[in-house]
C-alpha cells in the first residue's frame, strides 16, 4: 500500500490534534504545562518494526492497548529506558522514583492518555466510534518485545502506521514511538473515512 502526500497530510493532521488532546491530559497528570507534537508520520512494513526504534538490544518500554470497533487492532507506545526515568520524575515530581509497582501504574495510566487522545482525534475524524482495553507493559529489549511474540503478525495487515512523538515538558524534549496496528482490511476502513470525511 502506498501512502500518498494527501493521506499523510491527514494523517499529521489527525495524529497532531491527538498530540494537542494528550498534552492536555498529561499536562493535568502532573501539574505543568507540556508540549507535545508528532514531527513524523510514517506508513511502514510490520516487518520492520523490531528495528525502527533502535538497536534490537536495546531495553525498552513497551504499553500495547486493544482498541476494537469499526476497526480493530492493537496501538502500541514504545519509549526508550532513558526516556521512561525522565517521564517517571516528571511524573512523580521527584527523583526518588517509588516501587516498581507504582512506576508500572503510572506508566499505564500514561498509555491510557496518549492512546486514548490519539482515538478521540480518529473518532472525531471518522465517527468508527473506537474503544481502547486496560493497557499491558512489558520491559525488555527491543527486538523480544515487538517481535511476533507481542503481535500476531497472521491477524494484521502488512503495514502499520507509526506516529514519532515528541513533548516537551521545563524545556526538556523527550520522544517515544506510537504504533497503530490495524488488523487486517482495517487501515483500509481508516484510510477510506479520512480521505472521504470532512477534513476541516
Amino acid at each position: 500500500m502506498n501512502i500518498d502526500d494527501n493521506k499523510k497530510d491527514i494523517l499529521k493532521e489527525v495524529a497532531n490534534i491527538g498530540a494537542g488532546n494528550a498534552a492536555t491530559a498529561f499536562s493535568g497528570m502532573i501539574g505543568q504545562k507540556i508540549d507535545m507534537s508528532v514531527p513524523e508520520v510514517e506508513l511502514i512494513n510490520i516487518q520492520e518494526l523490531p528495528a525502527i526504534t533502535g538497536d534490537e538490544e536495546d531495553y525498552i518500554a513497551c504499553i500495547m492497548i486493544n482498541f476494537k470497533g469499526e476497526i480493530s487492532g492493537k496501538i502500541l507506545l514504545v519509549i526508550d529506558m532513558e526516556t521512561v526515568e525522565r517521564m517517571l520524575k516528571l511524573i512523580f515530581g521527584t527523583d526518588d522514583l517509588p516501587d516498581k509497582d507504582m512506576q508500572n501504574s503510572a506508566l499505564n495510566e500514561l498509555g491510557n492518555i496518549l492512546s486514548g487522545a490519539y482515538l478521540k482525534a480518529i473518532n472525531d475524524f471518522t465517527a468508527l466510534d473506537l474503544d481502547q482495553s486496560v493497557p499491558a507493559m512489558a520491559y525488555d529489549m527491543a527486538g523480544a518485545v515487538l517481535s511476533s511474540s507481542v503481535i500476531d503478525y497472521s491477524q494484521t495487515e502488512d503495514y502499520i502506521i507509526l506516529l514519532e512523538t515528541e513533548f516537551v515538558a521545563d524545556q526538556e524534549k523527550l520522544e517515544l514511538f506510537y504504533f497503530f496496528i490495524p488488523e487486517k482490511e482495517s487501515l483500509d476502513i481508516l484510510f477510506a473515512r479520512l480521505v472521504g470525511g470532512s477534513i476541516a
